[in-house]
C-alpha cells in the first residue's frame, strides 16, 4: 500500500487542523496523524483519492449519505476530508436553499472536487453546516 503525501490540510467538522505549538495545536496534530494513518492503511473498506492526481482526500467510513446530486451527478457527503484547501466563502442558491459554501478543492493538483457547507439559512438544512460534498465523478475509489 502506498503512503500519502504531506498533507495541505486535514480538515474535521469544519476546522483545519493545524500543527500549532499550543495544546489546540497539539490535539489537531493528533488528528491529523489519526487520519493521515487511517488514510494511509486504506482502512475501513477503501479510501476516496482525486481522479486527476490520485491524493488521498476521504474515507468510505466517514461518509455521512450518498444521496445527494451535483452538476457532475452524484456527490457524497463527508464528515471529514483531508488533503485539501478552502476557497472563499460565498453564498449559493442550490436545490435545498441558500448557503454559505466554501470551494474544496484537492491538496495535490488543485482541482475542485466539492464544497464545504459553513452556515445553511434553512433550518431543516442545518446538519450540513461544517460538512463536505465531494463529486463522485471526480473522485476514484472502492467502488
Amino acid at each position: 500500500m502506498s503512503t500519502i503525501p504531506a498533507s495541505p490540510a486535514v480538515v474535521r467538522d469544519g476546522e483545519s487542523m493545524g500543527a500549532a505549538a499550543t495544546p489546540e495545536g497539539n490535539a489537531a496534530a493528533a488528528a491529523v496523524a489519526e487520519l493521515t494513518s487511517r488514510l494511509t492503511l486504506d482502512a475501513d473498506g477503501g479510501v476516496y483519492r482525486c481522479k486527476n492526481c490520485s491524493t488521498p482526500l476521504g474515507l468510505a467510513a466517514d461518509i455521512i449519505s450518498k444521496a445527494f446530486l451535483c452538476s457532475t451527478g452524484r456527490a457524497y457527503l463527508f464528515d471529514t476530508v483531508a488533503n485539501v484547501t478552502l476557497g472563499e466563502k460565498e453564498e449559493r442558491m442550490m436545490i435545498t436553499g441558500l448557503y454559505s459554501i466554501s470551494d474544496v478543492f484537492c491538496g495535490g493538483c488543485q482541482e475542485t472536487v466539492g464544497w464545504k457547507y459553513e452556515l445553511a439559512y434553512e433550518r431543516s438544512q442545518k446538519y450540513k453546516e461544517g460538512k463536505f460534498i465531494l463529486q463522485r465523478q471526480l473522485l476514484l475509489g472502492p467502488e
